[in-house]
């Protein structure tokens, strides 16, 4: 398993920001580079899932870019991108259907982002912080950057930061172009995760220099190569849609069964599971936003049982992001033996951007971890942990069920948002796999608690992985 960068990014929370002395001249950068006011960008390679590797501690899963378009709009402070996408490795998590193309297109524009999925056109909210991060850390948007910050250089290298978001060294090379940005920005899992993007092949394009090939790794594993085919000066603004749908992130508690709540209100569900002097949380995720205002409902509604355990349903970053939260409240993590090691590691990282609710407990996350299966009972209830077999999404991938309820409990394989009524022309080799692991063990299930989408019976389970 590959290691994490603890190294690099402990050293620079202590050394890289010390005072630089001035030894040369942004100025001259800037000149060499071209200082345009926006860069529209075409193109086209490969791109990868950051936290949706097949296995904790594999490379993040690759995709074809077929066409990338993107438009750095530094005048304003705005980035707009528009990409089309297919899967490279069939293993492993990402958004993308397990065949065809995908189109996704979105921005930011101050500290508004937004995101379209295709086909169907909606405009919802996303996070701003990556994506401007990836906009100051892009060759003349760092040099921008750092002469708006009056920064001067250190040798070959000078430095940018936006507090509570993400800090970069860039290095120039001998004709004064910008070849590598080493940046860090707060991560769920990671920390202060290492980015690491280089820019070679430099070309003119009407009057500003633009590197025709970027690499960049994130994590320790890379997540873009790209080859620019065409880069047009000045020629575009971008600004953000009139209408941007805010992303749900209510908290809302459906009762499913006596002492089980659906969880939901956001883009991603947990299942709440009460027992006789304790609450089994299954699912914390994205991060300590969502993670806290679960608990938050939990504690509310069930004041006298605290939440003993916290089950992950699988390691992808999305669906694990919240864990630490709910270990901050005291709360034992409970996963699958084969993602231990790469959580303590990742949880052994520096959290110096914007530490989280558990490094600001000093607490340390606490882990119980098994094979095939797991059971967590107090007598009366029971939950059934199995680790699901074949899976083309995930290698330690979680089935819950509660054999007296008759429910199962999953992510990602099966996410119900309209009604069912027909098998589709394409089932998802997830699906299947999903519902062959629930007949493998022999699971009486009359109802599906989906981690995405709605809460439903389990016939339109049936009906979407074609069995019925």
């Amino acid at each position: 398993m590959r290691k994490l960068h603890v190294t690099v990014a402990a050293g620079f929370a202590a050394a890289l920001f010390a005072a630089p002395a001035a030894r040369a001249d942004l100025q001259a950068v800037a000149k060499a580079m071209g200082t345009p006011q926006s860069l529209e960008i075409s193109g086209s390679g490969l791109t990868y899932g950051i936290g949706q590797a097949y296995k904790a501690g594999m490379p993040w899963p690759r995709m074809n870019l077929v066409r990338y378009g993107r438009t750095d709009d530094y005048a304003n402070g705005a980035l707009g991108y528009d990409t089309t996408v297919v899967r490279a490795d069939q293993l492993g998590g990402t958004a993308v259907p397990q065949r065809g193309e995908f189109r996704r297109a979105g921005g930011v524009a101050g500290d508004k982002a937004w995101i379209i999925n295709y086909p169907v056109p909606d405009t919802v909210q996303a996070a701003a912080v990556p994506l401007q991060h990836d906009l100051w850390i892009s060759p003349h948007g760092i040099v921008q950057a750092a002469m708006a910050d009056k920064k001067m250089m250190d040798g070959p290298n000078f430095w940018v930061e936006r507090a509570g978001k993400f800090k970069a060294k860039a290095t120039v090379d001998g004709q004064n172009m910008v070849s590598r940005v080493e940046s860090w920005m707060d991560n769920a899992v990671l920390g202060d995760m290492a980015v690491v993007t280089t820019y070679s092949e430099y070309k003119d394009f009407g009057g500003a220099k633009f590197p025709t090939r970027i690499t960049q790794s994130a994590g320790g594993w890379p997540v873009l190569e790209l080859t620019i085919a065409d880069v047009k000066v000045n020629a575009g603004r971008v600004a953000a849609p009139a209408q941007i749908a805010a992303a749900p992130n209510d908290v809302k508690l459906d009762k499913a069964a006596d002492g089980v709540w659906f969880v939901s209100g956001g883009s991603h569900n947990s299942v709440v599971i009460e027992m006789s002097n304790f609450v089994v949380l299954f699912e914390a995720p994205l991060g300590d936003g969502r993670a806290n205002a679960v608990i938050k409902a939990v504690k509310d509604a069930l004041p006298n049982k605290p939440i003993r355990f916290v089950v992950a349903s699988h390691h992808h970053f999305d669906h694990s992001g919240g864990l630490r939260a709910a270990a901050a409240e005291g709360a034992t993590i409970v996963l699958p033996e084969m993602s231990k090691a790469y959580f303590e590691r990742a949880y052994a990282m520096p959290r110096t951007i914007s530490p989280d609710s558990l490094a600001k407990s000093g607490k340390t996350a606490k882990f119980e971890t098994y094979g095939d299966k797991h059971v967590i009972s107090d007598g009366a209830r029971t939950l059934e942990l199995y680790l699901l077999k074949n899976s083309v999404h995930a290698d330690g991938y979680v089935l819950g069920y509660l054999p007296k309820e008759k429910m199962i409990i999953q992510a990602d394989s099966f996410s119900p948002r309209a009604p069912i009524t027909q098998t589709p022309a394409f089932v998802n080799p997830a699906t299947k796999t999903l519902w062959d692991n629930v007949e493998m063990h022999g699971l009486a299930v009359d109802t599906v608690l989906p981690l995405h989408g709605r809460m439903v019976k389990v016939d339109e389970l049936k009906l979407e992985a074609g069995v019925r």
